[in-house]
């Protein structure tokens, strides 16, 4: 059981738990109603709808500090036959999150000469889809929800289309789309099972259930939502899908901070429904080990920057998955403070490529020098967003970091812990060449307006805060009683500096230029191929639960 969800299914209405489906249903709203306004009245609009949204967000999560649960019923008053809505203190926080980077997400496009009322439809109706996620307590509407924000990203991967852009964009869109066949099975099961889609009530009676009859289930609905993380060795999707070019840069900078992690909180909720029955935490564990240190050596490889951040993306969740599965208390709390975090260090490393990218004409990051000099802003987000991710003493990835191998129960975890992070020190050692300095002037004749270093700056603040507040953030985000001890807080810090100097020297020694490692590491899987992993993941799975029943 996690920090957050003691007493999880103890669900209480309350008047401002109504306010609920305000939050996925004004976004959809209000986007078809932009979509027929002029555009400049509809960008007036659409700014008082995102501080609507964020102010509604945090009353909600606030409300969580003397109801722990808001429950919400539409349409009626049973959880089984009617459409429910469930918030907890985590889910709320991450929905805050959500309509905070989206808000900030719409600012920094605002004036791109592309804005116009066909991405702020498609936008908005992300956003109340990906609240939704957070919220839903039907596994059948999380189902619909999950398939519907697919749909929206793959119009949003392909806005400026071309043949190419098509192509990978439908190749994102199908295996997205087998992935969640799976998903749907598995709930077809457990419907089967249990007579009832409602997670609170599947809950109640998952204990009661043979775990022979749960095996099945689980595996096909923890299959899918794998593989909509990217875990190994099902991302190569990821390339296809973070490199196009016709894509708004907000759009794959959503996909990495929040999209991602509506895949990695159901992992979770899931995980911990079906523990009564059974335990996966062993081959789950193994798996996002493997994804954190091969994810990262996938993004070694690249030469386009986005590349680089999405993989490490994906390497972070593994190392966030990891976290969470094997270790107590500490660890579990320090893993979700993770998740915010990285969704917003993430958004400031993607908006700055961004920037870099418009700058420089190019996302080879081997054409790409002295941009702290030629793009200070995108320069300064860049080191900070890098000292997060790789847990610089004093930043959001320290406090997480350290409360996650607090948690840890033994030697070899600790050492596990470690690798993982080395592996995220030394891709970030490679995206730091961009720091050299060169003749490459960067002279394209993108411009960076005032309102997008606003952006830029504002998560660059939010990161370091983060990191400031130390234990105050994390207990009073996550509900959770956690103390900082300075000593070993700075012990970690001390361990991390060396991490720092050690894949410097074993990046120059075995990854800089080496044409073997690049060739190797770079090809992505056909459609069939990928079909196929997924069905060997989904059936090692249930060769596991077979062993351990």
């Amino acid at each position: 059981m996690t920090p957050l969800d003691e007493g999880k299914f103890i669900c209480k209405e309350d008047e401002s738990s109504m306010l609920m489906a305000s939050l996925i249903l004004i976004p959809v709203v209000f986007g078809i109603v932009l979509y027929k306004l002029p555009l400049k009245l509809g960008k007036i609009v659409l700014l008082g709808v995102q501080v609507y949204l964020l102010a509604l967000a945090v009353f909600l999560f606030l409300q969580t500090a003397e109801n722990p649960q808001l429950y919400q019923i539409l349409g009626g008053t049973s959880p089984i036959l009617n459409i429910a809505l469930h918030g907890n203190r985590w889910s709320l926080l991450l929905v805050v999150v959500t309509n905070l980077l989206f808000g900030l997400g719409f600012v920094y496009k605002l004036f791109d000469e592309f804005f116009d009322g066909k991405l702020m439809l498609l936008y908005l109706i992300l956003q109340g889809l990906t609240s939704g996620i957070f919220l839903t307590d039907d596994l059948f509407n999380l189902f619909i929800l999950f398939e519907v924000s697919t749909v929206v990203t793959t119009l949003l991967l392909m806005f400026k289309k071309d043949g190419r852009v098509v192509y990978d964009a439908l190749y994102y869109l199908m295996t997205q789309m087998i992935s969640m066949m799976f998903f749907l099975f598995g709930i077809g099961f457990l419907y089967r099972l249990f007579g009832v889609l409602s997670i609170s009530e599947i809950a109640n009676l998952i204990a009661f259930a043979p775990a022979t009859e749960l095996i099945l289930p689980f595996s096909l609905m923890m299959a899918g939502l794998c593989f909509k993380l990217g875990m190994f060795p099902m991302y190569g999707w990821v390339s296809r899908a973070y490199s196009l070019n016709s894509a708004p840069i907000t759009q794959v900078a959503v996909m990495s901070s929040i999209m991602m992690k509506t895949s990695l909180y159901w992992l979770f909720k899931l995980h911990e429904l079906f523990l009564p029955a059974f335990d996966y935490t062993l081959v789950l564990t193994l798996f996002a080990v493997a994804t954190s240190i091969l994810a990262a050596a996938k993004a070694i490889s690249q030469k386009d920057i986005r590349l680089i951040l999405a993989y490490s993306t994906v390497s972070q969740i593994g190392f966030m998955v990891a976290a969470n599965l094997i270790g107590d208390y500490y660890s579990q709390a320090g893993s979700m403070y993770h998740v915010v975090g990285h969704a917003v260090f993430k958004m400031v490393l993607f908006l700055a490529a961004g920037m870099i990218v418009g700058k420089y004409e190019t996302a080879d990051i081997y054409e790409i020098r002295g941009v702290l000099s030629k793009i200070p802003t995108a320069g300064v987000a860049l080191i900070v967003g890098m000292l997060a991710i790789t847990g610089f003493p004093f930043t959001s990835g320290s406090v997480s970091k350290y409360f996650m191998t607090a948690g840890l129960g033994n030697f070899w975890q600790e050492i596990l812990f470690w690798l993982m992070s080395f592996a995220t020190v030394l891709v970030f050692v490679k995206f730091a060449s961009m720091f050299l300095p060169t003749e490459n002037n960067g002279q394209g004749k993108f411009q960076i307006r005032a309102i997008k270093r606003f952006v830029v700056f504002s998560l660059v603040i939010l990161v370091l805060g983060q990191g400031f507040l130390m234990s105050w953030g994390i207990n009073y985000l996550l509900a959770v009683s956690l103390t900082i001890n300075l000593g070993s807080f700075l012990i970690k810090g001390l361990i991390y500096l060396l991490l720092v100097g050690l894949a410097v020297v074993v990046y120059q020694r075995f990854f800089h230029q080496k044409r073997f490692w690049y060739d190797t590491m770079e090809h992505s899987l056909s459609f069939s191929r990928m079909c196929l992993v997924l069905v060997a993941f989904f059936t090692m799975l249930v060769i596991y639960g077979v062993l351990i029943v």
